[in-house]
């Protein structure tokens, strides 16, 4: 008897999967292939490259699975597909060592110490800007909300949620510019 896995949530099948359940990937991919397809298309405007970069995710995203720990599907999908989108635009365009930041995290990946040091560094960093200007890079990022979306949760203009964002990213540039040098020269 064949089990649908159309039933089941994100965090049972992500829990299957990391059990080698190929059925439960085979769930998360048709359940998040198109929005992945559709973020990725919206900054690269490019079909093939869209598709490569969901495959990517996705296959890593398979590949990962017996030692990730994934605790928000969505929010993991959506920036694991961010940092692929941004490792398209690097092989597009130069780009500084500052923006170059989700290649860089990938190259550590496999130390697990260090990416668990980069996060909380970026954590506290987070945790010292003021509350509104936290909570818009948090929907921004981690939620993968647009600006136009964030703006109407919080009741503010486009151009104050594009502030925010800004001034979390200026203050994470600077804490880590030098720790990101050491790694491009």
């Amino acid at each position: 008897m064949m089990t649908d896995y159309s039933h089941y949530a994100d965090d049972e099948l992500v829990q299957l999967m990391s059990k080698d359940d190929h059925n439960a990937f085979t769930e998360i991919y048709n359940r998040y292939w198109k929005r992945l397809y559709v973020l990725a298309y919206d900054r690269l405007r490019s079909r093939e490259l869209a598709e490569d970069v969901v495959q990517d995710v996705l296959t890593g995203l398979w590949q990962r699975r017996n030692h990730t720990v994934i605790r928000s599907l969505p929010a993991y999908l959506a920036t694991a597909n961010r940092y692929a989108v941004f490792s398209q635009f690097s092989k597009m365009v130069p780009v500084t060592a500052v923006e170059a930041l989700p290649e860089a995290i990938q190259a550590v990946a496999d130390d697990t110490a260090e990416v668990h040091f980069l996060e909380q560094s970026m954590q506290e960093q987070l945790k010292q800007l003021p509350e509104k200007c936290r909570l818009v890079f948090d929907y921004s990022r981690n939620k993968g909300l647009s600006n136009r979306e964030i703006a109407t949760e919080l009741k503010i203009s486009e151009k104050a949620v594009e502030k925010h964002i800004t001034k979390a990213l200026q203050r994470l540039r600077l804490q880590f510019r030098n720790y990101f040098h050491s790694l491009f020269v």
